[in-house]
């Protein structure tokens, strides 16, 4: 759990400028883990992209990385 938190934490403070800011929770259930990201006022506009590209780029990447450890891998992005 704590190598899908440090890259999901990697991967958010690359695209942010207040990498302090950066907060990721998470919270299991059974095989089901759910990532609680939130980043300083005014980046989360960095970290969704256009279209939500990137959010759904990043969640991708999650969930893959999740199949190794037979996890079903959720993020959400708090305001």
């Amino acid at each position: 759990m704590e190598n899908l938190e440090s890259l999901l934490n990697y991967i958010i403070k690359e695209l942010v400028e207040t990498k302090d800011k950066v907060n990721v929770t998470y919270e299991v259930l059974d095989s089901n883990v759910t990532f609680k990201v939130s980043v300083a006022k005014g980046e989360m506009g960095k970290i969704i992209g256009k279209n939500g590209l990137t959010a759904n780029a990043i969640r991708g990447v999650m969930q893959a990385a999740g199949v190794k450890d037979k996890l079903n891998v959720n993020v959400e992005f708090l305001d």
